[in-house]
């Protein structure tokens, strides 16, 4: 069952010229560019300037975590605005996107199910694992396991926007084409805000599961999650922490580092593969004439995130 259509929005942090000191904290479900342009009212003497932005699932959760976290700071209770430095305000905003927008924020008793312009960013932990678990062909009763991902920093993101046509999305693993390039670089028009460093790309066919599975020294304290994609999804996942792996280059998703899943990750992995059987299938590889060609038709960043698109006209409102 699919209720509502997964959306992202934006955590910002702001400040102003005329207000040395402060930062003002707030979430925004258009592009942070518009929100500030909003703010810019006959009782602000200047312009907002952006200094950090990121898109998640469950903004306002990550805003009232945030306002929570640093309560002690805040001058004045019915006021979004902080007096601290700007790059705490950073660090206690990725540390309330991982309480609010992580894994413990997705529990379910089913299957998330991933339809159509479904569009989810989800923050992750170190050591934080993903498998990959498909029908290996149509007439299959059993499920498969196809990977097993990593999360290598705090504050990682796996964004997953579900796509209706398999000629939109693409993977690494599969040498799809153009798959080592980011569909959302940038988290502005101007194309200069950049949106961290690309360190995967995969996608999901229809009927395929992906089961996010706690870190292994915190396994007994959080239940794992399964994604089930009805249409074909695009795995984007990013870092702004990069580790360097045993060979001295750059960690990326693929990169599972475990021996081994240990067994909280092995019981999670059975579960999915244990549950009723999709109703959807399409073909990872060996597709013939009957199947459109994966990744051969890439669409611009506004097409994944619907905010990039130019506003038709200016909104009066909060958010």
């Amino acid at each position: 069952m699919h209720d509502k259509t997964h959306t992202v929005g934006f955590a910002y942090i702001l400040t102003n010229k005329f207000m040395p000191g402060l930062v003002k904290i707030g979430f925004t479900t258009w592009l942070t560019e518009d929100r500030i342009k909003a703010l810019y009212t006959t009782g602000v003497p200047a312009p907002f300037e952006i200094q950090f932005r990121l898109m998640i699932s469950n903004p306002k959760a990550v805003e009232n975590k945030t306002h929570k976290l640093l309560d002690a700071f805040r001058v004045n209770p019915k006021r979004e605005f902080f007096m601290i430095d700007t790059a705490i305000a950073i660090e206690t905003v990725r540390l309330a996107a991982i309480e609010s927008a992580g894994i413990d924020s997705w529990q379910s008793t089913r299957p998330i199910k991933l339809s159509s312009g479904d569009r989810l960013s989800l923050s992750l932990e170190d050591g934080q694992a993903f498998a990959l678990i498909a029908l290996p062909h149509a007439l299959s009763n059993e499920l498969d396991v196809i990977d097993i991902w990593q999360a290598h920093s705090n504050g990682d993101q796996l964004e997953i926007f579900a796509e209706h046509s398999p000629t939109h999305v693409a993977g690494m693993s599969d040498y799809d084409p153009d798959s080592d390039k980011d569909p959302v670089p940038y988290l502005n028009r101007e194309n200069n805000a950049a949106n961290g460093m690309l360190n995967g790309r995969e996608k999901l066919m229809p009927g395929d599961r992906l089961v996010w599975i706690p870190a292994k020294r915190s396994a007994q304290a959080q239940p794992s999650v399964v994604f089930e994609a009805d249409d074909h999804a695009q795995i984007i996942s990013r870092t702004w922490s990069p580790k360097n792996g045993p060979h001295g280059f750059p960690l990326i998703l693929n990169d599972f580092l475990y021996d081994s899943p240990w067994p909280q990750a092995s019981a999670a992995i059975n579960a999915a593969l244990n549950l009723p059987l999709p109703r959807t299938w399409a073909p990872r590889q060996q597709r013939n004439d009957e199947w459109a060609e994966i990744g051969i038709e890439p669409k611009p960043p506004a097409y994944w995130l619907p905010q990039l698109q130019p506003r038709a006209k200016s909104k009066k409102g909060n958010h």
